[in-house]
């Protein structure tokens, strides 16, 4: 295209104005263009400049462009090893969960000779319940779906729903519902929902560092009354902790106080302060768990060890357990050393 319309205004110059001889002592002298009164000059400097743009554009995105694909490729293969290493790790979560059971039903079975009594039946309808509620939020999802596209991400979201649930219910929770990236949760007690957050976090650690995927998952944990309808959950204390996660950065784990005051002196935490939490009349206090240092507990407290506590807990709270109590089944702490 650009080659015949040069051809074409050298034509008319030719026809017009020139003749061979000029045109040979042009393309031996170009500075005679004025002198010759060449004017085809400009067209062939425009579609110069034009072929100079062209060339600079299909370099940088051979270059660049191919860089950026690659990159991507690369990343997508980075989620599809995380996805494997999540899936890996619900299942052993779920190996673990049913060797439990086994066990449970084990000692039931050598234990029914002392009688056997009926089941309390599930009472119908709405019911007001103590429980611990807990959120999760994949931090920064919505570039992670931009970056990885619609099918690398449902893939990755479906390993890391599978683990999160199967963690869930290792530690006597389940999963209450699910929405977007995010999982809501229930469990009968803080201790339970904390340790349960903690393995979460660890679980997202390993496999972050074994593929080099940099997922990130925001934790908040709320205890308090709720009404359950149908499985359902209603209530403050699931607002309270959907705000919290709010809070919390990416790879943390945020409690309120009647959670930290539970648990005692089994976790260490960091003190976040007061918080205006969106649509929540009065500021809540906050605390960061330290999930990634040693001491982590490995059972949670038992209620029937805080039974003498001092009251302040709602009807039907499971009461807090002192900083100093230990739960029952644990090993007694070593001796102190002598002074």
């Amino acid at each position: 295209m650009c080659a015949a319309t040069s051809g074409l205004c050298v034509g008319v110059w030719l026809l017009t104005q020139g003749s061979v001889d000029k045109l040979n002592k042009l393309a031996q002298d170009p500075t005679l263009w004025r002198s010759y009164n060449f004017w085809p000059i400009w067209v062939l400097l425009a579609l110069a400049t034009v072929l100079t743009i062209h060339l600079g554009v299909v370099l940088a995105v051979t270059l660049f462009g191919g860089k950026a694909r690659r990159r991507r490729r690369e990343f997508a293969r980075e989620a599809r090893r995380a996805a494997k290493e999540m899936h890996r790790q619900a299942h052993a979560a779920k190996a673990a969960r049913r060797q439990e059971r086994r066990d449970e039903r084990r000692d039931a079975v050598h234990g029914s000779t002392r009688g056997q009594g009926s089941a309390p039946s599930k009472s119908a309808g709405p019911e007001r319940k103590w429980v611990t509620v807990m959120f999760t939020d994949i931090a920064n999802s919505t570039g992670l779906t931009e970056d990885l596209g619609d099918d690398e991400w449902s893939r990755l979201l479906s390993g890391h729903r599978e683990l999160v649930r199967n963690l869930f219910v290792a530690h006597s929770g389940e999963v209450v519902g699910t929405q977007g990236d995010g999982c809501l949760g229930r469990f009968p007690t803080p201790a339970e929902a904390v340790l349960c957050a903690v393995e979460v976090q660890k679980e997202i650690a390993q496999t972050r560092e074994d593929t080099h995927f940099p997922m990130q998952v925001r934790i908040g944990i709320h205890a308090g009354e709720a009404v359950e309808d149908d499985g359902d959950l209603v209530g403050r204390v699931v607002n309270v902790a959907a705000r919290v996660t709010a809070e919390t950065k990416p790879g943390e784990i945020l409690v309120t106080e009647p959670v930290a005051d539970y648990l005692g002196g089994q976790l260490r935490f960091e003190d976040r302060g007061l918080r205006e939490l969106r649509g929540v009349t009065q500021p809540r206090h906050l605390l960061a768990v330290r999930w990634d240092e040693d001491g982590t507990p490995t059972s949670p407290p038992s209620p029937a060890s805080t039974s003498g506590t001092e009251g302040g807990s709602p009807p039907g709270a499971p009461p807090a357990a002192p900083a100093a109590a230990a739960p029952p089944g644990t090993p007694p702490p070593p001796p102190a050393p002598p002074s």
